[in-house]
């Protein structure tokens, strides 16, 4: 007899651990059907013990251990691959069940499959590859012939499924019958017919794929690469919310794989791995900002003939009028008529009562709305529902900001075919990439959109950011290296001819914060020196790493005693409002990847608070 702690690979399932037994001996990664209230489940060993090893604590258990259904499948996951999860859950403080739940679709457990250590794997090394888009395909295509003929298979791994569609078409010329996608929109027919390849196919593949574990059915897998590294859409979300580039990083150490992080601008932990000397180029890293931008100080506009738009841009939206042609693109921050009211007379923003949330404004059904994007409470306001400031109780509330619907409502009037991409609009996939198709289509239009519609965004003739001064008010410190990778991305889609230069227009009313002058270097060298300076003096990642929790109506002695226990490293509190208390734990990078005991006190210590690990919000 055996005694089994395992994770169960199912949602809703608020259990990191759980414990069975079992007649016959297991091990990790083996892979059995449990019962949890009536229900059967997958999950996964993560250890096993002779019964009598465990009898003592067993005695005194205020439960009572049941036998596992069956053994579906013993070696599911290779050990070298157990590794890496457990060390990247233990790592992101996250369930390792939550791990294994993101990164193995439904779909493979009824396959008869396993995750295999890749044979005749060169061993790990850390490559970057820093070039402007066109230039990393080309660079991709090289590659993969190289990878081919050594008879390996390869991995390009994107952080959203448009990223994969994208690119097929690029990388799969002349080699199309080995190419496999694999993501969460492919219909059920050909997630099947991808797994079915994976499986059978002996000549080398190229895997286009979201993060996951499939590629790993390949015993001839030979290279790891992951693509758009910077993206922030490698974060998921929820309570236990983490970076999974963390987990495909040590998927690729622990089974010997070469890896190469690719993207236009590399993530400030890449640019640290080489300036340590832990990572190596392809190829010279291309840190010559030639973005074709134009940055617009809207405080000198004060005479155009639209409040959100610059004469620059009202310019070049006439001359696509007046020739007829173009296709340009309007980034918008937010959704909605405008994102922030306040009061004219005290300053107050108008807020939502239940989450202190700022509404934005929408028009719904012709009725000017309040809607608050956190918890979706609504105020309408009529003739017989007028709006005053819940502060001073005064009336002159006014509407600040630029979002999708503002922009639509003013651009009417130029006379110009207009389509619009936000997830009020379009939310879902489908209708986003029927409008987007619609716009291309076209002969001339303009495109308003929200990060929804860059991403769908291959290429445009121009394009205007209308303001990103929203974010600044955001107090998160990668708020500059986001702005400065949206800005750099947007600028490649814009169309460089030699019959056609168009231009990024970024209009902005703070035209002296760091991140404005960054963006205007020539060089993005000291850029990064100067980002990773900041934030290592401020005890930030990637030098550090921050550990948040969130307490709701904490007591002083429990605060009192978190101190206490953690009184060697920097303790931030924050009170949010509403009873919520926010805590911070600063701790060096390499003494926390290097320390599991530390690692566990925290999550027992901080249980309760729902800890997580360089969140991507702090104050969200």
């Amino acid at each position: 007899m055996y005694v089994l702690s395992v994770a169960p690979l199912v949602s809703g399932i608020p259990y990191e651990e759980l414990s069975y037994f079992s007649k016959e001996e297991l091990h990790s990664g083996d892979l059995v059907a449990i019962t949890i209230k009536k229900r059967i489940c997958r999950a996964i060993v993560i250890n096993a013990s002779p019964l009598k090893e465990e009898k003592q604590s067993l005695r005194h258990a205020n439960f009572r251990i049941k036998k596992i259904n069956r053994v579906i499948k013993k070696s599911y996951i290779h050990e070298n691959l157990w590794k890496a999860l457990d060390k990247s859950a233990s790592y992101q403080l996250i369930p390792l069940g939550k791990s294994m739940y993101d990164l193995i679709p439904e779909k493979m457990f009824s396959v008869d499959a396993d995750f295999v250590q890749p044979e005749n794997a060169r061993g790990f090394e850390n490559l970057l590859l820093q070039q402007p888009y066109k230039d990393r395909m080309t660079r991709y295509k090289s590659t993969i012939r190289e990878t081919f003929a050594k008879k390996q298979s390869l991995v390009i791994f994107f952080p959203t499924i448009s990223d994969i569609e994208h690119t097929q078409a690029l990388l799969s010329f002349g080699i199309e019958d080995y190419v496999v996608p694999f993501h969460s929109g492919l219909s059920e027919k050909n997630l099947s017919l991808s797994i079915s390849k994976l499986k059978q196919e002996e000549h080398p593949l190229l895997i286009l794929s979201t993060p996951s574990l499939v590629p790993w059915l390949r015993k001839d897998l030979g290279l790891v690469v992951i693509e758009r590294e910077h993206s922030q859409y490698y974060y998921t979300h929820g309570d236990h919310g983490y970076d999974i580039r963390g987990v495909l990083v040590r998927l690729a150490k622990e089974t010997s794989l070469p890896l190469i992080r690719g993207s236009h601008m590399l993530s400030l932990d890449a640019q640290l791995l080489y300036k340590k000397h832990e990572a190596f180029e392809v190829m010279p890293l291309h840190s010559r900002n030639d973005a074709p931008l134009d940055i617009v100080p809207m405080h000198d506009e004060n005479q155009s003939a639209s409040p959100y738009l610059s004469h620059k841009t009202l310019a070049t939206l006439h001359g696509i009028k007046k020739a007829k042609k173009g296709h340009y693109f309007l980034y918008a921050h937010r959704k909605g008529m405008y994102p922030t009211t306040v009061c004219a007379d005290c300053g107050t923003i108008f807020a939502c009562e239940k989450c202190n949330r700022p509404y934005v404004l929408h028009k719904i059904g012709g009725v000017r709305t309040y809607v608050c994007h956190e918890c979706e409470h609504v105020v309408s306001v009529n003739k017989d529902n007028t709006l005053a400031c819940r502060h001073c109780g005064g009336w002159r509330m006014v509407t600040l900001g630029i979002a999708t619907t503002g922009v639509e409502e003013e651009l009417k009037r130029l006379g110009l075919p207009v389509f619009v991409i936000d997830s009020e609009r379009t939310n879902t996939r489908t209708k986003a990439k029927k409008v987007y198709k619609q716009w291309k289509e076209s002969q001339y239009a303009v495109l308003i959109g929200t990060e929804m519609a860059h991403n769908l965004i291959e290429e445009c003739d121009g394009a205007t950011i209308l303001s990103l001064d929203s974010l600044f008010s955001l107090p998160e410190y990668r708020t500059d290296e986001k702005i400065i990778t949206l800005v750099t991305e947007l600028a490649e889609k814009v169309k460089q001819t030699q019959d056609h230069n168009g231009r990024l227009i970024l209009q902005t009313r703070l035209k002296k914060m760091p991140v404005i002058r960054h963006l205007q270097a020539s060089s993005y060298v000291t850029v990064y020196q100067d980002m990773l300076r900041e934030r290592e003096e401020t005890l930030l990642p990637p030098y550090y790493i921050v550990v948040k929790a969130t307490f709701e109506n904490l007591s002083d002695e429990m605060r009192a005693k978190m101190s206490q226990a953690f009184d060697t490293y920097v303790l931030d509190w924050f009170e949010a409002g509403r009873g919520i208390t926010l805590l911070f734990i600063h701790i060096k990078e390499a003494t926390w990847s290097n320390d599991r005991e530390l690692r566990e006190k925290i999550r027992y210590v901080l249980e309760s608070g729902k800890p997580q690990v360089n969140p991507l919000h702090f104050f969200m």
